[in-house]
């Protein structure tokens, strides 16, 4: 394991503000602020919206449009980003819906069979996992959705990155310039990725958007640590073979990027860091998903995989703490950043 220079921390700051000035984020603003277009079909109106209130919450009613079962035929289905079919009687109503559909698109009609507590909470999950990038639009304008929505950030970003490092490990066969290009396109692309999520955390967590830099440059207390565990668990995998670097490195771009989205999320939540036995927790629960990560070799019984993950984990995590216990450097650093 590489030592730790005693002036990451501030390096980390720092480049974390240097991304952050590469990172186009008006896109996610403006649709973030645009509440999502959904629509709430039921047998009649009064079920209608007893269905938008159960989903959405009781003051939803101003953000959501409702047909019942004879007004179908009226509907254009690419006006929504979401339309909901509540039907108790198990009737022909999805069927309806769907056959009626204007446009031809149903992946975005979801099915609700009952409002129960229990069915409910699975129906708000289901909506996020229908288009992830609806998130924090939803997260912001219905606050009965909020945990489902940073859930599907932090969730989506995480699995992202974890793609993103079996791919780019790919090119680290290549003698010496593969392994060169491998280590700067996972630091970019990664951190990048991470710089989003982020900022689509602030968006559902009902931020003020326009500030956009200020919203990330008071985050790099937060975010620091992020950048050595990745750096150091990186270096530490660097010198295995193909298969053998490709598992813990996977495994560290989904925990470590789970991890800080659940510690931005803290943030915002609560207006302070972390301490430091919610990022323990945090990190259990990175390395528990970490762990149902599909890789080649993870069907086939290999203990190896599975040991190989937790080590790579855990010997980072404990260089982290170490980052974690100089604190003040962090701040200190914080407050050398150049005003972009």
């Amino acid at each position: 394991m590489p030592s730790l220079n005693p002036l990451s921390a501030v390096d980390s700051a720092r480049n974390f503000m240097n991304i952050v000035k590469e990172v186009n984020l008006d896109e996610i603003r403006e649709r973030a602020e645009l509440p999502p277009r959904i629509l709430v079909v039921a047998g009649d109106a009064e079920q209608a919206s007893l269905t938008g209130r159960a989903v959405f919450g009781p003051e939803s009613a101003s953000l959501l449009e409702f047909r019942s079962a004879d007004q179908i035929g009226n509907i254009d289905t690419s006006r929504y980003d979401v339309i909901v079919v509540s039907d108790r009687g198990q009737t022909s109503l999805l069927k309806d819906v769907k056959r009626l559909a204007s446009n031809g698109r149903h992946e975005h009609i979801l099915y609700l069979a009952d409002d129960g507590p229990g069915t409910v909470a699975a129906f708000r999950s289901e909506i996020m996992l229908h288009d992830p990038e609806l998130a924090p639009s939803i997260g912001r304008h219905f606050a009965e959705l909020r945990a489902e929505a940073i859930h599907a950030i932090i969730d989506s970003t995480a699995r992202a990155n974890a793609k993103f490092a079996l791919i780019s490990n790919i090119p680290a066969i290549v003698p010496i310039l593969g392994g060169l290009l491998a280590a700067g396109a996972d630091f970019i692309v990664l951190t990048k990725n991470q710089v989003l999520m982020s900022y689509k955390l602030a968006a559902a967590n009902g931020r003020d958007l326009d500030d956009q830099t200020g919203i990330l440059r008071e985050l790099v207390p937060v975010v620091g640590v992020g950048f050595v565990w990745r750096t150091v668990a990186r270096e530490a995998t660097s010198f295995l073979p193909l298969l053998a670097g490709t598992i813990p490195k996977v495994a560290i771009a989904f925990a470590g990027t789970y991890t800080i989205g659940r510690a931005v999320d803290y943030y915002y939540r609560f207006g302070t860091k972390p301490p430091k036995e919610q990022w323990e927790l945090f990190r259990e629960q990175s390395v528990r998903l970490a762990g149902s990560i599909p890789l080649p070799g993870r069907n086939n019984g290999e203990a190896h995989a599975e040991a190989s993950i937790e080590a790579s984990i855990e010997a980072s995590v404990e260089q982290a703490a170490l980052i974690r216990s100089g604190e003040q450097d962090e701040q200190t650093a914080t407050k050398q950043l150049p005003t972009p």
